[in-house]
């Protein structure tokens, strides 16, 4: 099982995106889970905004985050 968190800063929040794949002996994939929270920056506290199992979502995410900023979470935390 392979686990990637990628964390993008923001001026009061980080969004984190952490990404579980689990691959047979082949490589092929067996399943996949994006967890994508939102965390305060000054009191750590984090609040799950998405899990998907989509594969390659949450790295989607991430890069639609860094180029639009917060405002690509506006659909997700309603």
């Amino acid at each position: 099982m392979e686990t990637k968190t990628t964390t993008i800063k923001g001026l009061a929040i980080d969004v984190v995106v952490v990404e579980t794949v689990h691959r047979d002996a082949s490589g092929k994939h067996i399943w996949y889970v994006a967890t994508i929270y939102i965390r305060e920056r000054k009191t750590g506290v984090q609040k799950l905004i998405r899990r998907t199992r989509v594969p390659g979502s949450g790295q989607e995410l991430a890069r639609a985050v860094q180029q639009r900023g917060v405002r690509a979470l506006d659909g997700f935390a309603a």
